[in-house]
């Protein structure tokens, strides 16, 4: 009766150790890059208003486009999402036009919007990780007054990933092994 109980609280062990295995935290970035006739990857530009892709010149010139990405290894869930815009002003010229303003707007999937004066410098902001389980990301960046140009786009998203079950049954294995030499030695001496 004794040897049954140790070998269910063995095999009890075995389970929870495999159970209890912790997956690391990984994180995956995907980057746009703009430039005048489009994307880096044509398959991320979705539509733009006129001109040059990347240059948002005057009222309600627009660039929209969409991050795609593969979670590899798959994700059992995800923790957090950013998304970080790098906008370009190209007013240098002080001097002859010092009351030079640009002001846009971007808004993206999620419903995350801004709107506000636009400055060479990188925008981000935190994403609703719901929105970012398909593979898929919309955003659009809008011009409202004045240009800029939109330089790259970067979501950075962090997951858990799906633990690897053989992983967690060889993990079991080894300590249950570990545990019955250990136990064998103890028994000899």
């Amino acid at each position: 009766m004794r040897k049954l109980w140790k070998s269910v609280l063995l095999a009890g062990g075995l389970v929870s150790f495999a159970v209890a295995g912790h997956a690391s935290l990984i994180t995956m970035e995907d980057t746009t890059y703009f430039t005048a006739s489009g994307t880096n990857a044509a398959e991320d530009y979705v539509d733009h208003g006129w001109g040059d892709v990347n240059k948002l010149d005057g009222m309600t010139d627009y660039v929209s486009w969409m991050h795609q990405y593969d979670f590899d290894p798959p994700a059992d869930y995800l923790v957090s999402g950013t998304l970080t815009i790098y906008l370009v002003d190209d007013e240098t010229d002080y001097w002859y036009n010092p009351f030079s303003y640009e002001l846009g707007s971007g808004y993206a999937e999620d419903g995350t919007w801004d709107f506000g004066e636009v400055d060479t410098n990188d925008y981000g902001y935190g994403l609703d990780v719901a929105y970012l389980e398909d593979g898929q990301f919309n955003v659009t960046v809008e011009s409202w007054f004045g240009d800029f140009y939109v330089d790259k786009s970067v979501l950075t998203i962090d997951y858990v990933p799906v633990p690897e079950p053989t992983t967690l049954l060889l993990l079991g294995l080894g300590l249950g092994g570990l545990y019955l030499s250990r136990r064998r030695k103890t028994l000899k001496a």
